[in-house]
C-alpha cells in the first residue's frame, strides 16, 4: 500500500450524515510530493465530513510542527502551524474545480484523495517570512556562522568624495543662516 492511500476517502455506500477521521501526517508524507520544501513534521488532521445527497463538506482541524528551511540562514527549524480549513466536494458530470474549496468530482467515482489538499493547507498555513525565532532576549537563533557571513556581506553604498565637499559646504550655509 502507498503511504497517501490511506487518505483515500471511499464514499460509496457511505450513509448520509457525519462521519470523522483522524490523520497523522509523518514525515513520509512530504516525501510523496516532489518538489515539496517541508521535509519533517508531525502534524493531526481531523477531518469531519457531512455527506449529503449529492455533494460531501469536508472540516480539516489542523495543528502541529512543520520542519521549513529558514529563509536567512537556511537551516531547518520547526514552526508550529494551526488552522481550519473547508472542502465542499460535489458530484457532476466531470472533474474540475468549481472554486479555491469546490471541488467536482464524476458520479462514477467511488472515493477521493484528500492528500493534495492536505499539502496544500500546510504550505497555506505557513507564514510568508520564515526565520528562526527570537530567543527571549530577542535575539537571533539563526546559524551565527552564516549571520556573520551576510553581515559581512551586507551592501554598504560608498560615498563618492565630491559629494562630501558639496555637503560640507551645504551643512556651513544652513549653520550660517
Amino acid at each position: 500500500m502507498a503511504y497517501l492511500d490511506q487518505f483515500i476517502i471511499p464514499y460509496y455506500g457511505l450513509k448520509p450524515g457525519w462521519h470523522h477521521y483522524d490523520f497523522e501526517i509523518e514525515d513520509a508524507f512530504f516525501e510523496a510530493f516532489e518538489y515539496s520544501e517541508i521535509h519533517k513534521g508531525k502534524i493531526m488532521i481531523s477531518v469531519d465530513l457531512e455527506k449529503q445527497e449529492r455533494m460531501f463538506i469536508l472540516h480539516f482541524d489542523i495543528k502541529g510542527i512543520l520542519s521549513i528551511p529558514c529563509d536567512r540562514c537556511l537551516d531547518d527549524y520547526d514552526q508550529y502551524i494551526e488552522g481550519k480549513e473547508q472542502l465542499i466536494i460535489k458530484l457532476g458530470n466531470a472533474r474540475r474545480e468549481d472554486a479555491h474549496d469546490i471541488l467536482v468530482i464524476p458520479e462514477n467515482e467511488h472515493s477521493f484523495n484528500i492528500s493534495p489538499f492536505i499539502y496544500e493547507y500546510l504550505v497555506l498555513l505557513l507564514p510568508a517570512r520564515r526565520v528562526h525565532p527570537d530567543d527571549e532576549n530577542g535575539n537571533s537563533t539563526c546559524n551565527p556562522e552564516v549571520l556573520a557571513i551576510l553581515e559581512k556581506l551586507r551592501y554598504q553604498p560608498k560615498t563618492d568624495p565630491r559629494w562630501e565637499g558639496l555637503n560640507q559646504l551645504k551643512n556651513d550655509h544652513n549653520n550660517t543662516n
